[in-house]
């Protein structure tokens, strides 16, 4: 039943496109790894299936940013931000925004705290707006390419590698920060 859906759809780009653009929605990198098997064992169109995927992920990422300014100006967000460990929080999120924002692309998982973090604080849009543009086809079409070309077994293996590959430089790049702030930083007596 499922291999005839998949052929079904590779034989449909226009439904093979709404369907993974939907997917995106759901799990971004899981959808694109997805869209890239798909093609290279049922032959899909691939310029549906990758258009697809970067244009689902670009406006599920925005949609993210939106939700946290409008999430930050409610009721309840304006009753949380007014606490001082969100008020630290998020002053230290403000300060570096637009990095975290481009380390997010490149972190599985990181996705959705950070671009929401990202309109709670009310970072810039076009910022904002430009990295997820210049970030997404990257991001999406590197992956893409490699699950098309490896297969299943091979994305997978991509993804068991990326996650920790992410993580440590994300944690490489903080650990660069304190240091900066807290090791290099001139004191003032």
């Amino acid at each position: 039943m499922l291999a005839d859906l998949l052929i079904s759809l590779s034989q449909q780009p226009l439904l093979l496109g709404l369907t993974l653009f939907a997917a995106t929605f759901i799990a971004e990198d899981v959808a694109t790894v997805a869209a890239g098997v798909l093609v290279a064992q049922t032959g899909a169109d691939p310029f549906a299936a990758l258009s697809a995927v970067i244009l689902g992920t670009a406006i599920g990422d925005l949609a993210l940013y939106v939700l946290g300014r409008w999430g930050g100006n409610s009721k309840l967000g304006r009753k949380l931000r007014a606490r001082s460990d969100v008020k630290r929080a998020e002053g230290w999120i403000s300060g570096r925004v637009l990095a975290l924002v481009f380390a997010a692309r490149f972190l599985p998982g990181s996705r959705l705290p950070v671009f929401t973090a990202s309109g709670l604080v009310a970072a810039p849009f076009a910022p904002v707006a430009a990295i997820i543009a210049v970030t997404t086809p990257f991001w999406t079409g590197t992956l893409f390419a490699v699950a098309h070309y490896a297969g299943e077994a091979g994305a997978q293996q991509l993804i068991t590698a990326a996650l920790p590959a992410g993580m440590a430089l994300v944690l490489g790049a903080l650990c660069i920060c304190w240091a900066k702030a807290n090791i290099f930083a001139p004191k003032l007596t």
